[in-house]
């Protein structure tokens, strides 16, 4: 990099950790730590890593007032966006196979969309005006009874 200033405009995906997020996470990215695949229940690695994760999902449950079986991880943003939609939109397809979106959303939720509309849905694609925002009148006439 040279000497300009740059800025990171999309800090969500892309935060830094701080150190003492940075010091929990190498308990589980050293040799010394738990390092294991939690998917692999042949060995001690394995189940110590599913052990670890199972702490995260029930620490996560309780902040929230959720069921541990109600938390999912994923690998990222892409896959999340890709569960959420396509789990909504197959679980109401019989209400209606009607999604509405905006075309400046994500790539991930656009891609998700055109899939869904390869198995038949239909998308409708919310232009937003000159200042980002859409237009909450102009939205309202895409709300039919298809729309799940």
């Amino acid at each position: 990099m040279n000497n300009e200033t740059t800025h990171l405009f999309r800090l969500c995906g892309d935060l830094p950790g701080g150190r003492a997020r940075s010091k929990k996470m190498m308990e589980y990215l050293t040799i010394d730590g738990v390092f294991g695949n939690p998917a692999s229940r042949s060995h001690k690695f394995g189940w110590l890593a599913e052990e670890a994760v199972d702490i995260a999902r029930n620490q996560i449950a309780d902040l929230i007032g959720a069921d541990s079986r109600e938390i999912v991880f994923t690998s990222g943003a892409t896959e999340s966006d890709n569960l959420a939609i396509k789990g909504a939109a197959h679980f109401y397809q019989t209400k209606g196979k009607h999604i509405i979106t905006c075309k400046t959303e994500h790539k991930a939720v656009l891609d998700t969309c055109r899939q869904l509309e390869r198995e038949g849905f239909e998308v409708t694609y919310l232009e937003p005006e000159s200042d980002g925002l859409i237009d909450l009148e102009n939205s309202k006439r895409h709300c039919v009874p298809t729309l799940f």
